[in-house]
This record gives C-alpha cells, structure tokens and sequence, in this order.
C-alpha cells in the first residue's frame, strides 16, 4: 500500500544553469516544464511516495494536460522558487497548480495547471489511496467553491 500524502503546499528552490539556455541565450519552454517535474518529483517524494512504489504495483501516474501560461524569463543563474499546489479534480483525476517566481523580486515568471491520474495495469485509471486524505477534504472545498459561484 502507498502512503497518504500529509500536506498540498510545497516550495523548491532552484537557478538556472548556462547549458540550459540556447545559442540565444534564451530558456527553452521544455526546460521551464523540466523545473515543474522536477518539482512535482521532489514533492512526491518529501511524502514519502517513490515513482518505484508506483510502478512495483503495476500503476502509472501520468500527466494528462498540462496548461502553462508564460509571463516573463530568467536569465542565466538567475535564482527561482517553483511553488506547488495539489488539489483533487474528481475521484481520478488531480491537479498540480504551479508557479515560477524569481528570487528575490518575486517576479511571476509562469503559471501551470498540470492535470494528471493515475493508471493500473490495465490503462484504466485508478483512485490510489496516496492522495485520498488531501483529495478528499480539497475536493469537497471546492465543491463548496464552486457552489457558491
């Protein structure tokens, strides 16, 4: 059995690196994506979940859209948090709400909306008790959000 994720908030300092820019000197929108996985990987692995676990029981946690709004860019060494939201969508689907800030002005440099699920070895996709604590209490929160619109 996987365990229960214990906290929805995480924070990951990072800095861009010289080989990840391109002849122009510019960052390559994957290698922002690679910031946000590397993130969403730390995390899962700060509550103890290891990808291994996943795939020793025959399931596979995918990302099924992801939504990545640009606003501005970091420079060469230019240090950043990538901060971490995780919420519940429906009984199988959850969503990594994401940003990109510069250190130490705070600049917003991206915002994502990564929606992902989790699948068994069938390919069908499967509520795994890793997230059941935190999804069932932010998935009834936002129920009660979106009531009151």
């Amino acid at each position: 059995m996987l365990p229960s994720i214990e906290t929805s908030h995480f924070e990951l300092k990072l800095s861009v690196r010289d080989y990840e820019l391109d002849s122009f000197g510019v960052i390559n929108n994957a290698v922002y994506q690679n910031y946000l996985e590397h993130t969403r990987h730390q995390f899962l692995e700060s509550q103890g979940l290891k990808l291994t676990a996943y795939f020793e029981q025959g399931l596979s946690p995918v990302i099924t859209k992801a939504e990545i709004e640009y606003r501005s860019s970091l420079q060469s060494r230019d240090e950043f948090i990538v901060s971490l939201e995780l919420t519940l969508l429906s009984k199988v689907k959850f969503i990594f709400l994401q940003e990109i800030r510069s250190i130490p002005n705070k600049t917003l440099i991206l915002t994502a909306r990564i929606t992902g699920t989790i699948l068994n070895s069938s390919g069908r996709p499967f509520f795994t008790c890793c997230v059941s604590k935190l999804a069932y209490s932010s998935y009834f929160q936002n129920k009660k959000l979106m009531q009151r619109v």
